[in-house]
């Protein structure tokens, strides 16, 4: 896999998150995730991520998200399968 694609889609997930119509719990839920997301990335090319929490938050948020914000939605998901595929 490679890491350059994740943290791209991460920046296009963040652009995706400022034009949401969402409450600002919501908005700082998701930035918060993506930036635990890249930091843990950003350690090297191991993808060792010691926040095994990553995946159930990701999870919650599609959940939340699906309906009403699908764009969203899809990208968490592909972050998702990315993450799996590499042993989160």
């Amino acid at each position: 896999m490679d890491p350059k694609h994740l943290h791209e889609q991460l920046k296009q997930l963040q652009i995706e998150i400022d034009a949401l119509t969402v409450d600002d719990g919501n908005r700082a839920k998701l930035h918060a995730l993506v930036d635990d997301i890249d930091r843990e990335l950003g350690v090297g090319p191991q993808f060792v991520l010691e926040d095994t929490n990553l995946q159930d938050r990701l999870d919650e948020l599609v959940s939340s998200f699906e309906l009403e914000h699908p764009t969203v939605a899809g990208i968490l998901k592909d972050i998702m399968v990315k993450l799996a595929s590499i042993g989160v």
